[in-house]
């Protein structure tokens, strides 16, 4: 393949990738003080959160009572940490880690 052709397409991706960035900002510049963009933007986390957490539980192999258990107890530990610090960071954090020593601590 020829370097310029490489070029090309590297200039073309980026151009597509800017453009598709900055387009919502542009074409909204002029309704950003719009109630229902306040109140997607207020929404919007939570429903990428239960997104997130209904694939993680979909994907789940449970082999066996423990791994189960184990699965609802790291679902449990996350739900109350959020609730109480309302720190996603944190609770994605704590729950994963209380699975994972569960799999590689216990061999659950």
């Amino acid at each position: 393949m020829d370097n310029v052709y490489l070029l090309g397409i590297f200039a073309a991706m980026s151009a597509a990738t800017m453009l598709t960035r900055s387009l919502p900002f542009v074409a909204l510049a002029k309704v950003k003080n719009h109630s229902a963009l306040d109140q997607f933007g207020r929404l919007l986390p939570p429903m990428i959160m239960v997104v997130l957490v209904c694939f993680g539980l979909v994907s789940l192999e449970i082999e066996s009572i423990d791994r189960g258990g184990l699965s609802a107890l790291s679902f449990v530990v996350v739900i109350v940490l959020h609730a109480y610090f309302r720190n996603p960071l944190l609770s994605i954090l704590v729950g994963t880690g209380v699975y994972v020593i569960g799999i590689q601590g216990f061999g659950l």
